[in-house]
């Protein structure tokens, strides 16, 4: 009986012992790390929103790029179309100026050679007049060649005379050659634009 006791007394002593060992051993298990998992969750946001400020500097810069661009574009189709407009009108100008001396010499040239056109035409007709005159009725061989004779002579003067004086007042204007016409040059190109920045994506 005494023995039984004293078995029963070391099973509840064990017994004891062991659980506060596993008291002990379940005090002694490592306890979840939140404070890690919330440092590293916190070092994401931060991430996200340096990247997310980032990213509104990048839009904003690309949004003032492409104004930027639209203006220059402007500005240089504006150019392009006053200097082709003032090519176009120098090139005018100069061909009209051209066209403009040579009719004014022309016209010069054309009152002085009238006169003598006229005189010209004048010593002919006389000439041929005479001969006419020399000719009518039945004139006999002798006064027919002499009517010959008369009339080569007078248009020949004539003709000396005319060449002389056109000689005289100096040569005919020549009308100039018109220069080709400008080549329009190549319209500006718009500016690319730039890609434009891709948001930032928050980790889930």
């Amino acid at each position: 009986m005494k023995s039984k006791q004293i078995l029963l007394t070391a099973l509840l002593t064990s017994g004891l012992i062991l659980g506060s060992s596993g008291l002990a051993l379940a005090d002694s298990t490592p306890a979840p790390k939140s404070s890690t998992n919330s440092a590293q969750s916190q070092a994401e946001q931060d991430a996200f929103k340096a990247a997310l400020a980032q990213y509104r500097i990048a839009l904003t810069q690309y949004r003032v790029a492409i104004i930027k661009n639209d203006i220059a574009y402007r500005a240089a189709k504006e150019q392009y179309r006053l200097d082709w407009n003032t090519t176009q009108k120098a090139y005018w100008a100069a061909w009209q100026s051209s066209i403009t001396t040579f009719r004014a010499a022309r016209d010069a040239y054309e009152a002085k050679l009238a006169p003598i056109q006229l005189t010209y035409k004048n010593a002919l007709d006389a000439a041929g007049a005479a001969f006419i005159a020399a000719t009518a009725g039945t004139p006999t061989m002798d006064a027919l060649n002499a009517a010959m004779t008369a009339y080569f002579t007078a248009t020949k003067a004539a003709n000396t005379a005319y060449k002389s004086a056109v000689v005289a007042i100096g040569a005919e204007p020549v009308r100039p050659v018109q220069p080709a016409a400008p080549v329009k040059p190549v319209a500006p190109v718009k500016p690319v634009d730039p890609v434009k920045p891709v948001a930032p994506v928050r980790n889930k």
